[in-house]
């Protein structure tokens, strides 16, 4: 005579456990599936944000070249003369001949040509870059999209442990099944497994846009990680240097690394900043408008002070990779497309499973057993 064989209790606190963490994992992603599909593959397309921008704007990276050039003071005055006059806040330096000086300014961000002193500004209408970066940061929904982003990027760090929790018991062959099998789940796993970290590194780094102003203060305590900005000295009657002299001096300094970034002295005692990077490592040097000389250097390459600040140091290169280069930033933009497919897939699975007919019809429910 068969027997029944009953469920030990550790094997069904095995079971309630697991079902906790499934229904966890299930509802706090359902919950989020569209935000979270958004950011990933949005995320995944701005991997290449500088291409489509100036595909989008060719005009603006298809000057014709001549031999006479504005020079960066001369370029900040076409500013000044515009009418309104325009504040530069920071004046994007032109990485080849044919490109045109970019600036945020009072009025937005606004373009000159280096050839002519033509101002250009863009157009209000439908914007593909504009679109994907209101949609990445902010869910196309302004200040409360922002803030639902920033809950999306924190369900879906938790989505990601709570899924390597119910991977873990059957963690044995995952890629295997995946390829020998093939079900929605088996990719589903297999996928995860291989975006898990990174996915949790973009969305804790991401939820730093919004956030991160509020946190690092309480975190970082006395010893912040961002040094002061200097400020100059104003002699009592004196005039700011020319422009292009301090422009001299600080490129004098770093002859061998790419400048990318100039802000001008908006104030009586604000200093001048010019912005250098090599690739992999970024360096700020501030000048006195008034004696040409160098205030301050804040360089990449020095650690800061406590694990709060170097971690805090490290957030915003995470989030994209752009600073180890243009493949690794691709890479990181795949695996964020991972983020999208794994939502995709997971609704495959939830769906399948609310279609799945029961496999013990209500005669084999009432039938005896012995």
């Amino acid at each position: 005579m068969a027997s029944r064989i009953e469920a030990t209790p550790t094997q069904g606190s095995r079971r309630r456990s697991r079902s906790i963490w499934f229904h966890l994992h299930f509802w706090i992603a359902w919950i989020a599936a569209v935000p979270i599909a958004l950011l990933c593959l949005t995320g995944a397309i701005l991997a290449f944000e500088q291409e489509i921008f100036q595909w989008e704007h060719s005009e603006l990276y298809e000057l014709k070249v001549s031999d006479h050039r504005l020079t960066v003071g001369e370029v900040i005055e076409t500013y000044q003369a515009a009418d309104p006059p325009l504040r530069v806040n920071h004046l994007s330096i032109p990485q080849s001949p044919e490109h045109v000086y970019g600036a945020y300014t009072s009025g937005g961000r606004v373009f000159v040509n280096p050839y002519n002193g033509e101002l250009s500004r863009l157009d209000d209408g439908f914007s593909i870059s504009h679109l994907l970066i209101d949609v990445h940061r902010r869910l196309a929904a302004g200040p409360v999209g922002r803030q639902i982003a920033a809950i999306s990027s924190l369900v879906l760090s938790i989505s990601c442990v709570v899924g390597l929790v119910l991977w873990w018991p059957l963690r044995g062959r995952t890629f295997l099944r995946a390829w020998r099998r093939g079900w929605a789940l088996d990719w589903h796993n297999a996928l995860g497994l291989v975006a898990l970290a990174p996915l949790i590194v973009m969305a804790v780094t991401g939820m730093d846009f919004t956030w991160g102003r509020h946190v690092w203060p309480i975190l970082e305590g006395d010893t912040p990680s961002r040094p002061p900005r200097p400020t100059a000295i104003a002699p009592e009657g004196a005039e700011k240097l020319p422009i292009d002299v301090v422009v001299d001096s600080a490129l004098s300094l770093m002859p061998d690394t790419k400048w990318t970034g100039f802000q001008p002295s908006n104030g009586r005692v604000a200093a001048q900043a010019f912005f250098f990077s090599d690739g992999s490592n970024h360096t700020q040097l501030f000048f006195d408008p008034y004696t040409g000389k160098e205030l301050a250097r804040h360089d990449g390459r020095i650690i800061p002070s406590g694990a709060v600040s170097w971690i805090r140091s490290k957030f915003a290169g995470l989030h994209t990779l752009q600073p180890f280069g243009q493949l690794a930033e691709t890479l990181w933009g795949l695996l964020s497309l991972g983020g999208t497919v794994l939502v995709a897939t997971g609704v495959w699975i939830s769906v399948k499973r609310w279609r799945r007919p029961k496999r013990a019809s209500a005669a084999d429910r009432d039938q005896p057993r012995t």
